[in-house]
C-alpha cells in the first residue's frame, strides 16, 4: 500500500518503499507524520534527476537516516546513510553493485546483481 512521507510542508513523497523500525507504529494510520526509517527509490527516466538531487537532499535534511536511490540504468544501488544516530547529514555515500546491506536490517543481505538480473 502507497505510504505518503511529509518531509516538510510542501514536500510530500511517495517513495518506492519505505521501512519503519520494529515498535515504531502498529498500523499505517499510526505512521502519518513520521519519517521512515529507510526509503528507497527506483530510478525513473522522467524523476532520476530530482531523485538524486533536491529529494535526497530533503530527505537527509528531513532526518531519514538512510536512503537507497535504485539505479536501473548502471546496475547499482546508491547508499546514503548517516553513520551513527544524531549525525546532521548523510556522511556515508555508497555505490553498490554486488551485496546491499544496512546497520539498520541485521541479518539482511541483498545481492544487486540478482536484484537487477530478476528485474529484466
Amino acid at each position: 500500500m502507497p505510504i505518503d512521507v511529509q518531509m516538510t510542508e510542501l514536500d510530500v513523497y511517495g517513495p518506492d518503499l519505505v521501512w519503519f523500525a520494529p515498535g515504531r507504529a502498529k498500523s499505517v494510520p499510526e505512521l502519518a507524520g513520521q519519517i521512515p526509517d529507510l526509503v528507497a527509490e527506483v530510478r525513473s527516466p522522467s524523476t532520476w534527476r530530482y531523485d538524486v538531487g533536491r529529494k535526497r537532499s530533503v530527505y537527509e535534511t528531513g532526518g531519514v537516516p538512510e536512503l537507497w536511490l535504485v539505479d536501473t540504468k548502471a546496475e547499482a544501488v546508491l547508499v546514503y546513510r548517516r553513520s551513527a544516530p544524531g549525525v546532521g547529514r548523510f556522511d556515508v555515500a555508497l555505490e553498490l553493485t554486488d551485496t546491499l546491506n544496512s546497520p539498520l536490517l541485521p541479518g539482511f543481505s541483498l545481492d544487486v546483481k540478482e536484484l537487477f538480473r530478476l528485474a529484466l
